[in-house]
């Protein structure tokens, strides 16, 4: 349903003017869940979106999910408030098929919004709506935190050592090998982090 809203959304915007739209270009590279490289070499950076980072919790699955989206195929791009970020990559919102790929991922659970730069993104509210409903729903990204909340320490089922759920490198755990740890009993006999555990 989100998407039919944001299809119609679109049109009315081309219809009115309300909209320019940059393009087709051809997706020539997937860097991570919310970076593309276009035919022309360059870097665009979602705009409005946020997905995780190297090594992070829904990282590869955010990532390949964008390139079964996009990959190989034309694009057109619309402009955000800001044009290029300070990495030299456009900021922009990507359709495929009149679709918004930033609202895809936010929709099915790959990202998260970008709050950081709320007053920055022209379509800030329309994201954070959609966030809602993966939210809710617990899907990808939300889901990797919903299994550290109640633990006392958490940990990977292929290794020996824990962490505190707020780490940095149990953040990388990916969601379908954590344990959680809810006493100190629990972790007798396994290797403290030297990061997070002192």
């Amino acid at each position: 349903m989100q998407r039919k809203t944001v299809f119609l959304l679109l049109i009315l915007a081309l219809i009115s003017g309300c909209t320019s739209l940059e393009g087709p270009f051809k997706v020539t590279r997937v860097i991570d869940g919310d970076t593309i490289e276009l035919n022309n070499f360059q870097k665009v950076r979602f705009s409005g979106i946020n997905t995780p980072e190297t090594g992070e919790c829904y990282y590869q699955e955010a990532k390949a999910r964008l390139g079964e989206l996009l990959l190989g195929k034309d694009v057109m791009l619309e402009k955000d408030k800001t044009n290029i970020d300070k990495y030299d990559r456009e900021l922009r919102y990507v359709y495929v098929n009149g679709l918004m790929t930033n609202s895809i991922m936010v929709e099915e659970g790959y990202a998260r919004v970008f709050d950081k730069y709320k007053d920055d993104t022209k379509k800030y509210e329309e994201l954070k709506k959609i966030e809602e409903t993966a939210k809710s729903k617990k899907l990808g990204v939300w889901g990797c935190e919903e299994k550290k909340e109640e633990c006392l320490y958490v940990g990977s089922k292929n290794s020996k050592t824990y962490h505190k759920p707020d780490c940095k490198w149990a953040k990388k755990i990916k969601p379908e090998n954590i344990v959680c740890y809810k006493s100190e009993p629990e972790v007798k006999g396994l290797n403290p982090c030297n990061t997070c555990i002192t």
